[in-house]
């Protein structure tokens, strides 16, 4: 997750981790579910790099963008999600 930090820091935004990576309960069908908050300018690239990081970890991802995120999504995770940075 330090490339994820160091990326938010960048770039001035966050990745907001949820679901059983957060909450470390990984399982055999876990997968890495984050929503990707960082300026449009790199929500491409941001999106990438989640991509990477998961194939390398040989982790399915569930990939949200927060300018596409519904309130209701969020308002769901609020009480466990992890923020990076």
């Amino acid at each position: 997750m330090a490339e994820l930090k160091t990326f938010a820091q960048r770039c001035g935004g966050r990745f907001i981790v949820f679901g059983s990576v957060a909450q470390q309960r990984l399982s055999f069908d876990s997968d890495f579910d984050v929503i990707v908050d960082v300026p449009s300018a790199h929500e491409v690239e941001a999106v990438e790099l989640v991509e990477d990081l998961c194939r390398h970890h040989e982790l399915p991802a569930d990939i949200h963008l927060k300018s596409l995120a519904s309130e209701r999504l969020l308002a769901r995770i609020a009480d466990h999600a992890v923020i990076l940075p």
